[in-house]
């Protein structure tokens, strides 16, 4: 094999990865897989159209993302997100994101805003066609994301990103709630218009509110305990 031909099958062995990774954590997210399901390589290779060399990789990066766990004599299933873990990860994010806010805020671009409020626009029209949790997290993910490439600190945003997969797995919980999608719309707007006019603390407060909602929303779309 020539290099050329070397190279593109790497360029598309890597694009079937993130291809077949990205479908899988979507639909874990989303609820297409419940926790605690198991996960057959042989029908995910069938749903997801792939073979089993990329659906195993797919795998091993959400068992690193921590969305699928490998037990002894089952093999992958689907997480069980309990409410002492989404409550360290809310801890977590309300005593990071107002930094992240705040550093973000002092070096934003006009360009960072107007993806940000593109972001928006996405959010809102996703919301207003029906419920469509995988577009609403995909545009609040990108709001984020602007922020994190924006912050002058990787440290913190790469902190966040490591949290991503299981913050969106609440995100799709929260999102579930009657009229939330528009609660946390106008909840990320604040933080934006903040930012715009170059009020900081207000800024950062917008972001602890927008978290403490999120976290009450998801608190309340916990599936209740098991009787013992």
């Amino acid at each position: 094999m020539d290099s050329n031909t070397s190279d593109t099958a790497r360029v598309r062995g890597g694009s079937v990865r993130e291809r077949v990774t990205n479908a899988l954590r979507g639909d874990i997210i989303t609820g297409v897989f419940v926790p605690g399901q198991r996960l057959s390589e042989a029908e995910l290779c069938s749903h997801l159209d792939a073979s089993r060399t990329p659906v195993r990789e797919a795998l091993r990066q959400l068992e690193a993302e921590r969305l699928v766990e490998v037990r002894p004599n089952r093999g992958p299933i689907v997480v069980k997100l309990g409410w002492e873990e989404a409550e360290r990860i809310y801890d977590v994010r309300e005593l990071i994101e107002p930094e992240v806010v705040r550093l973000f805020a002092l070096a934003a671009t006009g360009e960072h805003l107007e993806r940000m409020d593109a972001a928006l626009e996405e959010f809102e029209q996703a919301s207003s066609e029906g419920l469509n949790p995988a577009q609403l997290i995909g545009a609040t993910t990108t709001f984020y994301e602007v922020m994190f490439q924006g912050c002058s600190n990787d440290i913190l945003a790469d902190i966040l990103r490591g949290l991503l997969a299981r913050v969106n797995l609440l995100r799709s919980r929260s999102m579930s709630r009657p009229g939330r999608p528009k609660e946390s719309l106008k909840e990320m707007r604040d933080i934006l218009s903040c930012i715009r006019e170059g009020n900081v603390p207000g800024a950062q407060q917008a972001a602890v509110i927008h978290i403490r909602n999120a976290r009450a929303q998801a608190k309340a779309a916990m599936p209740a305990p098991s009787a013992p």
